[in-house]
């Protein structure tokens, strides 16, 4: 009896462990216009339970909310689409999906290079990739262990941006390179594995950690100004965003992850300390960035400080402001932001929100390149990265600057929308006709390799068109309707959009490689 009472011990223990495990597993929830890798997993599982009949993409569009919706309606749980940590894991239940299937394959898998990972993957290699893939800044999903759309566009990605054949496949050569550039010497084995996980230790918060650790950093965060949620100490979305937005202010790779960099960052900020000789010594890019205003603070009269004073630096260098550059938003810094907000068709109230702060950092950045300073400056930073995983980092109605290499023109767009592609407008009359110039007075749908740069000073490589079709909102800009700008997506997903969408992506992938060929 005492055997058989510890073996009912023993069973309880494990399945307290896996219901522990799926928890942490699923502790990131998904909503309506999310792309993720486990996207890809809950559409399989709504598939099962006949829920869902669209096709399996990875994108959590209007068929995966009503299927969401339609599953949590039948199990009793919180009908709003949402697809959460309790959702999840009913439906996981439901479908006969645990979280420890990919687990499960790294026996037969390992992460050497006689293994290819490829999309339908699952197993502790593709887990290891994406970890090696995320610490070189190529891949941003979670790390699941499951090879979907988000880790085939960041393998493709690595592999143009290293010469290798851009399929998507991390066969012998790639998982090499990768290796190599996590700097192990045994080309990929499992070595690397201690080499990414020690960043990702204790130390590192990200989100779903739950500890003291994250309590002290949201406080603190709080204290400068980022975090508006609880102190609750539990690593949730309001407290990525808020790391996230101190990344970008910090001139800090912004993945939303506090690793040991942001948090000593956190701490020179609350010590006073203005991190000026940490940011010497990083690369050249960042002084291309020390000119970009933070969009996510807002500057009115009476603001002090830092941003004011690079504000009224920017203003006059663009001949809005003639004042003495002091750090105080007084009258004459109000009424050039008045003035530059007339000029680009925002509302005149002095007051320099996320959009005119935007539009200020387009401007500069046009300036900036039109002169050459910019392009020489910025030659060496354009990203080629998914569309996809960086779209909703800015705003419908803020502002960005093109850049076409070939003539040197640049000009200012104002985003509409973000969906397959960028749907915008030329800001101003003027914007239209440099635009204009750009495509040598030809009005037409022939994409145009360009370089994009928003307004966190972040460029990436993509290609537009110059025929208005409506609809649109600016009526002074001498351009009656929008134009698309296109990014980097895979060649499978083009091919899914149509022909347009592909020639494209054939313009950016080809201009890509004369880019490496050329600066890289």
């Amino acid at each position: 009896m005492k055997i058989a009472s510890g073996k009912k011990w023993i069973m309880a223990i494990i399945a307290v462990l896996m219901v522990c495990v799926c928890a942490f597993a699923s502790a990131q929830s998904y909503s309506l216009g999310d792309e993720a890798d486990e996207i890809e997993t809950i559409q399989t599982a709504l598939k099962k339970l006949k829920i869902y009949t669209g096709d399996i993409t990875g994108h959590f569009g209007a068929k995966t909310e009503a299927a969401v919706k339609t599953f949590q309606k039948r199990n009793a749980l919180k009908e709003d689409g949402i697809a959460g940590e309790d959702t999840i894991q009913a439906l996981y239940e439901s479908a006969g999906i645990s979280f420890s299937e990919s687990a499960n394959d790294a026996s037969s898998a390992s992460s050497s290079n006689s293994t290819t990972l490829r999309h339908g993957s699952k197993s502790e290699a593709v887990r290891q990739m994406q970890e090696d893939l995320k610490a070189l800044g190529y891949y941003t999903g979670s790390i699941t262990g499951n090879f979907g759309t988000l880790t085939e566009a960041a393998v493709m990605k690595f592999q143009r941006a290293n010469n290798l054949s851009a399929d998507g496949i991390a066969g012998a050569k790639t998982l090499a390179k990768i290796a190599d550039k996590m700097g192990s010497s045994s080309s990929g084995s499992s070595s690397s594995s201690s080499s990414s996980s020690s960043s990702s230790g204790s130390s590192t918060l990200r989100y779903g950690s739950k500890s003291e650790a994250v309590r002290q950093m949201q406080q603190d965060l709080k204290t400068l100004g980022y975090y508006t949620g609880s102190v609750t100490g539990n690593f949730g979305n309001l407290t990525k965003e808020a790391v996230y937005n101190f990344q970008r202010a910090n001139n800090l790779s912004a993945d939303g992850i506090a690793g040991t960099k942001t948090l000593a960052k956190i701490a020179s900020a609350l010590n006073g300390s203005s991190g000026s000789s940490s940011s010497s010594s990083s690369s050249g890019s960042s002084s291309s960035s020390s000119m970009t205003l933070n969009t996510s603070v807002t500057l009115m009269k009476n603001s002090t400080g830092d941003e004011v004073r690079k504000l009224q630096k920017i203003l006059a260098s663009l001949g809005y402001y003639s004042g003495n550059q002091t750090g105080n938003f007084g009258d004459k810094t109000r009424e050039a932001v008045i003035t530059f907000q007339k000029k680009m068709g925002l509302t005149a109230d002095g007051i320099a929100g996320k959009r005119t702060l935007a539009a200020i950092n387009a401007q500069y950045n046009k300036g900036a390149m039109s002169s050459g300073s910019g392009s020489s400056a910025t030659k060496n930073n354009v990203r080629y990265e998914n569309f996809y995983n960086w779209r909703r980092d800015y705003d419908n109605g803020e502002y960005c600057t093109v850049y076409d290499p070939a003539t040197g023109y640049s000009w200012t767009l104002r985003i509409m929308t973000k969906d397959a592609h960028m749907d915008a407008e030329p800001a101003t009359a003027e914007d239209t006709a440099i635009m204009n110039k750009a495509f040598s007075g030809n009005v037409t749908w022939t994409p145009k390799p360009v370089w994009v740069t928003f307004s966190d000073g972040t460029t990436y490589i993509g290609s537009t068109h110059n025929v208005p079709h409506t609809p649109y909102h600016l009526k002074d800009n001498n351009f009656d309707g929008h134009l698309c700008v296109h990014f980097p997506i895979s060649m499978e997903k083009a091919k899914e959009i149509g022909p347009y969408a592909t020639s494209h992506q054939e313009t950016i992938n080809e201009a890509w490689d004369s880019y490496l060929a050329k600066f890289r």
